[in-house]
């Protein structure tokens, strides 16, 4: 095929004249020669927009369409011939970015990761500094899987090869052969994911995260159907939601060289500070910090949270952290499912990637819709925090808190309690089989044959353990060690009856959020009831008695956060401020608000980037829409275009931007700054008129008037189009 954007060429051969002269007319054909079929390019333009909002709208559904609007019986291969041409139609567009991304300087090695998000990448001189560089969050998705086709595609410049993501499938074996062995616990039977761990993965702790997600376990049971090749993607999302990087999962699931890859990927073109989510957070950090990339991670200040959604299925100290918050995408590339399953790779990796591409475009038409949203969302949170906070200390005028540091204290202190170790010993096995042969020897006189047989087994436990412990007399019930395993055992069915509760409601919680299933819920309801019955009997007993629960407390998916500060039994907890519920719930206020404000900090900058980028815009298209007017007028009608819709979400954005600065603490620069690396061009006519915090409203309209008329007035007289409000 000819390149559409240079000058047509008479056909050299007969057989030529047919594709020749459809192409004049703009109808593509599915077969260069002998054509039978042909599909105009304003259909293939309607059917990529279609399958844009709709990816479930598969090329096979729009044949069948075609076929009833001609009244025409459907054959498949109507829809083979009709993606021949779609797939031509694309590369056709590849081309033309591809051409339209050099006149604009957009051809740079990672260009799309440095400029995919203007709010987190466009970064102006003399901004304010933030404490993180970019936040961003990685995840795996499997419904993008692929069965195994036979190999043929191209990938863009976003996706992570095969072989840069397999330089990192060793790590995890060469960090956990550096910590410290230990012999892992008895697993839950009811558990059906977990396999019998490898001499290599027996090295890594037993954690309460490594039980709650399948992505923290030990790589050898990270495994996946035969059947698929591809067996789902990973990737990495800017908290905009803009697409950072992306790889396939080969014959595996979440395997840690995904994430470790991404993260690679991250620091070899952000650099330093940069913050990432990541659900097995507390996981993956061990296995970085040991990795080859552990001296690099630290030296960039590399740092990861829990995202919110996932912190309460997490133990306590992973929550201690503020949590991310990011946009999920992949809701919407899980309607790619059925069209990429059965796919060959050069299909599945062409839908993902124009899905990605599209789903980036979106955002950026909704970026100030998000960042307003951020900022109000903040307010709200200043406001209602600040009132709280300000009715606690009124209410407890005594009291000195120290939020931040009773934050570090708990920090610590369960730090200690991970590190403590409450294995069963021989006192606690003795004391057991005391317990079971006098319950048994009660039983002597009404089932006496019976019971006198059991009573004897215990008897020959009782006295084996004896001669271990090489004890002269037999421990009765008020002897002082019996009486402190005893305690040891109480503790031991009050930590089960906990993880019961904790385990019920955890799954009660899946439930509500994913199945909405009433009879479930309802089942799901008694089993807490009984369990928490149960906590109730073994926490009165105790030694001070712990507080009752009630089903209203449980109820409320935030209470997961409490679990583990339950299941300490010791006088030591009882005597820390953090423990009680209510200081932790002003705790909680405070460190909301101290985030609040942090967010204002960095939407203030983001603003500034935003606005900047906008009057970049305005200067770079018109100037290369101009140049190549002459050069190529073909190649300039399609970069017209392109300016058209990003002129029209820019004014959009310029609309949402006179909001936020009427919003108040708003306190970015009222006017476009200067980007990093690039020579200012243009001085702003606008002057601050007030100093910050001051002016009328009058003052401050003639301000917002002023941004909207001088970045509107930058305009090249070639391109009259309105802005969009």
């Amino acid at each position: 095929m000819h390149d559409p954007l240079e000058p047509l060429e008479p056909p050299s051969s007969v057989n030529e004249t047919d594709q020749f002269s459809i192409e004049v007319i703009d109808i593509f054909g599915s077969s260069p020669i002998r054509l039978t079929i042909a599909i105009t390019i304003r259909m293939l333009d309607v059917y990529r927009q279609s399958h844009r909002v709709t990816p479930r709208f598969s090329i096979h559904a729009e044949a069948k369409m075609l076929c009833f609007l001609h009244g025409v019986y459907y054959r498949r291969h109507l829809a083979e011939q009709l993606r021949i041409s779609y797939d031509v139609y694309l590369e056709l567009h590849r081309r033309i970015d591809h051409r339209l991304d050099k006149v604009l300087g957009h051809d740079s090695d990672n260009w799309r990761m440095l400029n995919s998000c203007p709010a987190c990448q466009y970064k102006l001189t003399d901004e304010p500094p933030l404490e993180f560089s970019i936040l961003c969050a990685c995840d795996s998705n499997n419904s993008a899987k692929l069965v195994d086709p036979a190999i043929c595609g191209r990938t863009s410049s976003i996706w992570l090869s095969e072989s840069y993501v397999d330089a990192f499938k060793d790590e995890v074996r060469s960090a956990r052969a550096h910590q410290a062995r230990e012999q892992r616990p008895t697993r839950d039977p009811d558990n059906p994911w977990v396999d019998e761990p490898d001499s290599v993965d027996s090295a890594e702790p037993h954690t309460v995260c490594v039980d709650r997600w399948r992505n923290a376990a030990p790589e050898s049971q990270k495994k996946m159907f035969a059947i698929f090749k591809k067996s789902g993607i990973f990737i990495t999302v800017c908290q905009h939601g803009f697409l950072l990087t992306i790889c396939d999962m080969v014959r595996s699931s979440e395997l840690m060289k995904y994430p470790i890859a991404s993260v690679k990927k991250l620091m070899d073109v952000f650099g330093s500070n940069i913050l990432y989510g990541y659900d097995v957070k507390c996981a993956f950090e061990k296995i970085l910090l040991c990795s080859t990339l552990g001296d690099s991670a630290k030296r960039l200040n590399v740092q990861g949270v829990v995202p919110t959604f996932h912190g309460h299925a997490h133990n306590r100290l992973c929550q201690l952290q503020h949590h991310s918050k990011h946009k999920l995408v992949f809701s919407e590339s899980n309607a790619l499912a059925s069209e990429i399953r059965n796919a060959t790779e050069f299909h599945r990796h062409q839908a993902l990637d124009k899905h990605f591409c599209f789903a980036d475009t979106d955002r950026y038409a909704a970026l100030s819709d998000f960042i307003f949203n951020n900022y109000v969302q903040a307010l709200t949170s200043i406001s209602t925090t600040t009132i709280f906070l300000g009715n606690f200390h009124a209410s407890n005028a005594t009291l000195d808190p120290d939020f931040d540091g009773d934050l570090e204290d708990e920090r610590l202190f369960l730090q200690r309690l991970a590190r403590k170790k409450d294995e069963s010993s021989v006192e606690i096995d003795y004391v057991k089989a005391l317990n079971e042969y006098e319950e048994d020897a009660g039983n002597v006189r009404r089932r006496h044959t019976h019971a006198a047989t059991k009573r004897d087994q215990k008897v020959d436990v009782v006295v084996d353990y004896e001669r271990q412990m090489a004890l002269d007399a037999r421990w009765g019930p008020d002897h002082p060690e019996r009486v402190k395993a005893q305690s040891r055992i109480t503790n031991h069915l009050y930590h089960k009856a906990v993880d019961d509760v904790e385990r019920l409601v955890l799954q009660m919680s899946g439930y509500k959020l994913c199945t909405q299933i009433s009879t479930a819920l309802k089942s799901r309801a008694t089993a807490i009831r009984n369990a928490l019955t149960r906590y109730n009997k073994y926490a009165s007993q105790l030694n001070p008695p712990r507080p009752p629960l009630q089903w209203e407390q449980i109820v409320d998916y935030s209470f997961l956060a409490e679990f583990d500060l339950l299941r300490e039994t010791g006088t030591e907890i009882q005597m820390k401020r953090w423990a009680n519920p209510s200081y932790r719930h002003a705790s909680t206020q405070h460190l909301a608000h101290q985030r609040a404000k942090e967010e204002i900090r960095r939407l203030n900058v983001e603003v500034g980037r935003l606005c900047t980028k906008i009057r970049d815009d305005t200067l770079d298209y018109p100037r290369a829409i101009a140049q190549l007017e002459l050069d190529n007028p073909l190649l300039a009608a399609h970069l017209q275009r392109r300016w058209q819709w990003l002129r029209s979400a820019n004014g959009r954005h310029l609309w949402r931007i006179e909001q936020i600065l009427r919003l108040p603490r708003y306190s970015s620069p009222m006017s476009p700054g200067t980007c990093e690396g690039r020579q200012c061009e243009v001085t702003s006519a606008l002057e601050d008129e007030a100093d910050e915090g001051e002016g009328d409203e009058d003052a401050l309209s003639r301000q917002l008037q002023d941004v909207h008329t001088y970045i509107e007035g930058l305009d090249h007289h070639r391109v009259d189009l309105e802005f969009a409000e």
